[in-house]
Order: C-alpha cells, then sequence, then structure tokens
C-alpha cells in the first residue's frame, strides 16, 4: 500500500497583493495548503506555529527587499525551502543569497510556467526527506 503524502504547506509573502495572489494560486493548483502573509512579522510568527515547508518571498514592504527576510526566516525555520521572488540580476541574488539554500528565484513579472522548475526541484527534495 503506498503512503499517501502528507499536504505541503506554503507561505507567500509580497507588498503586492495581486502578486501573492497569482503565486498562491499557482501553489494551490498543486495542492498545497497555502497561507499569505501581509508582514515579516506575520510570516515569520505563521513560520513559528505551524510547518511550512516552502517560502516564496518578496518585498515585505513597497521599500523592503527580499534578501532582509532570508536570514530571519532561515534563522526561525531552517527546513523551509525558499524561493524568491526578485528582478535582481542572477549574479547578485546568487551572491546575496548564497549560504541560505534558496531553490531559486522567479521575477516580478511572474508567470506560472516560470516557478513550475522550481516547484518540481522542491519536490524531488521533499520525497527525498
Amino acid at each position: 500500500m503506498e503512503k499517501k503524502q502528507a499536504p505541503i504547506h506554503a507561505l507567500v509573502l509580497d507588498a503586492d497583493p495581486a502578486l501573492s495572489r497569482r503565486v498562491a494560486h499557482s501553489l494551490s493548483e498543486k495542492d498545497y495548503m497555502v497561507v499569505t502573509a501581509s508582514s515579516k512579522e506575520e510570516a515569520l510568527n505563521m513560520l513559528k506555529a505551524q510547518s511550512i515547508q516552502l517560502a516564496v518571498l518578496g518585498n515585505p514592504t513597497k521599500d523592503g527587499s527580499c534578501f532582509d527576510l532570508l536570514k530571519d526566516f532561515v534563522k526561525t525555520s531552517p527546513l523551509t525551502s525558499l524561493i524568491l521572488i526578485s528582478d535582481a540580476p542572477g549574479k547578485e541574488i546568487h551572491e546575496k543569497a548564497e549560504g541560505f539554500g534558496i531553490l531559486g528565484h522567479v521575477s516580478r513579472s511572474y508567470s506560472p510556467e516560470e516557478i513550475q522548475k522550481l516547484l518540481e526541484k522542491f519536490e524531488r527534495i521533499n520525497q527525498l526527506l
């Protein structure tokens, strides 16, 4: 008998509600249990309160940066996989996110196809755990 996989809990945080909804919709289409946060504090409290396997982090405020969140997220929940939403050049993302073990990033002009490869990578890793 095949073991039924527990649902994957995902969190989305970005200051742009429309972008958060688009990302959350893509995740929920894969049957992930998705919550959205409207602030860094709310997101960190969610991480502390429940097991979240995947977080998609954009800008927490209009003038904030996803890079500001990385350290706090990793310290709070080191086993949560992270995807960043950023238009920064790939080299800059690599330099700023090095050592934090992110799965990758998607652009702020977001398309569902863009995140699919990262979700496939996440699912392969998650199956090994």
